[in-house]
């Protein structure tokens, strides 16, 4: 974990710039004119969100690894002439890693890597491309980046659970396959074009005349194509079971999805693949949608390798990535409650759940009235829990930020304020990282300033991202303590 923001050397004529999310980069004018540098507007991606803000530069919510790019739109280069690398890491005491492998065992993991939207009739929407994903980006257009620390190793985790991910989906609509070229030596029937040469060398000449040698075209799945993901399924499998100890126990969404896709490629032949292969490949026609699961693969074979012991290991090479550390944190929380003990959207027992991942509710009933399009649309909070068998509900949005400041508090004021009224809850809040990374905090609710005849209240809770989980959660101003569930079963209960 990072300490402090630093600059290191790298082998290949580089500068690498280690920094924290949502920190100063005054560092970087040791090496670079920070006037050239391209800063992002609102949730941009350009150089991992770097934002100027006062005429200062901060890092923003996403981590991973980039070139920094100046004000032309090149690739910067530092004051001595070398390639110039961003490399931020979340600022709390845990890795994206660790954050992710705490996410495998959730049931709504799948679509935790598919891309949201707010459409209502786009509930289960397929990833097309890469950039759909909204956790994860990777830029794949760039030129890897060459490193010698575990960078490498982190980005391959990233790269192979959403390789994974999205082959399950792949592998749930008809494989792609093609008409091959096919020879046989047939028994006592022709099919196709008699290879004469062949036929005369290995039946003619051997007396064999009951077997005529053929070469006809025959309808296969055993293609290329297919060939490339079974090769970077085999790697990816490896590679996950090292990392994360292994994809097995009760309940496991990675090795539910490895044995689905596992299957379903089971009569494709593995073989190696090589990098002139990778080049031959074609994802066009009605099998467009495997283009995006293929550029995922390529990336798969080429970060990770094979050794000689059957184990799996990493290169030094990685894609480009950012991950949005608002969206990971918000699917952390999800999980968290889970494990408290929330039930699943899913469950059929009495008791209090947590709705559907990616859950729209439309702003008007008659939305398809033409002057209804201005506010028109729909809202999805990032948490809803009810009770099952008295109907009350209390939503949170998660918000990756410093409770303490309220700079840009206007717009999430406004929409926990929407939330209340259309869900018609007593209980509204806002769960934002804790401080010090290690203990969960709850406030003393307060009463919204409001001219209804019913109370509504505003909750605020700090949730620890730690590799450590715990479900107790401990008042601020008086240090009273209660299971997770005991305080979510108060906000619930009838006022």
């Amino acid at each position: 974990m990072i300490e402090v923001n630093y600059w290191e050397e790298g082998s290949k004529h580089q500068w690498v710039y280690y920094a924290k999310d949502n920190s100063s980069l005054e560092g970087l004018s040791e090496k670079i004119n920070p006037d050239e540098l391209l800063c992002a507007s609102d949730d941009e991606l350009i150089n991992l969100g770097v934002k100027r803000i006062n005429g200062r530069l901060y890092s923003g919510n996403y981590v991973g690894v980039c070139r920094l790019k100046g004000i032309s739109g090149k690739a910067l280069v530092s004051n001595d002439g070398r390639e110039v690398i961003l490399k931020i890491e979340p600022r709390f005491p845990v890795s994206v890693v660790e954050m992710l492998n705490s996410l495998r065992d959730d049931d709504e993991f799948e679509h935790y890597l598919a891309p949201q939207t707010n459409r209502l009739n786009e509930a289960n929407r397929e990833i097309e491309d890469l950039r759909d994903n909204e956790l994860f980006r990777f830029f794949d257009d760039e030129d890897a980046i060459f490193f010698q620390d575990n960078i490498a190793k982190e980005s391959s985790i990233i790269t192979a659970s959403v390789f994974i991910t999205m082959l399950k989906t792949l592998c749930s609509r008809p494989l792609m396959g093609k008409m091959v070229r096919n020879e046989q030596n047939l028994v006592g029937k022709a099919k196709g074009k008699i290879v004469f040469s062949k036929n005369i060398r290995f039946n003619m000449l051997n007396g064999r005349d009951d077997r005529i040698y053929c070469r006809y075209l025959q309808y296969s799945e055993d293609i290329l194509e297919n060939r490339v993901l079974k090769a970077a399924l085999h790697k990816a499998e490896l590679f996950l079971n090292r990392y994360f100890g292994s994809a097995s126990g009760e309940k496991n969404t990675f090795r539910d999805m490895i044995a689905y896709s596992r299957k379903a490629l089971s009569h494709v032949t593995y073989t190696k693949i090589s990098r002139l292969d990778l080049n031959k490949i074609k994802t066009t026609g009605v099998y467009v949608y495997y283009k995006p699961v293929i550029n995922v693969a390529k990336m798969v074979l080429n970060e990770i390798t094979l050794e000689a012991n059957g184990g799996s290991a990493v290169t030094s090479y990685v894609i480009p990535y950012a991950v949005s550390m608002d969206k990971l944190f918000e699917m952390y929380v999800r999980a968290y409650f889970k494990r408290a003990g929330v039930q699943s959207f899913n469950s059929n027992e009495p008791g209090i759940r947590i709705s559907q991942y990616d859950n729209k509710t439309a702003v008007l009933r008659e939305k398809s009235k033409s002057y209804a399009n201005y506010i028109g649309g729909n809202i999805k909070p990032d948490i809803i829990i009810y009770d099952s068998e008295t109907g009350n509900y209390v939503v949170f949005d998660v918000k990756y930020k410093d409770s303490m400041s309220s700079r840009y508090a206007r717009p999430d004021r406004m929409q926990i304020l929407a939330y209340g009224l259309m869900f018609g809850c007593n209980n509204v809040g806002n769960i934002f990282p804790t401080q010090d990374g290690t203990n969960n905090v709850y406030y003393k609710r307060n009463e919204i300033n409001s001219n209804e005849t019913r109370t509504r209240y505003y909750n605020q809770l700090e949730v620890a991202i730690d590799s450590d989980w715990k479900f107790e959660i401990t008042r601020k101003d008086d240090a009273m303590r209660m299971r997770v569930m005991e305080y979510l079963k108060r906000l619930l209960a009838v006022q």
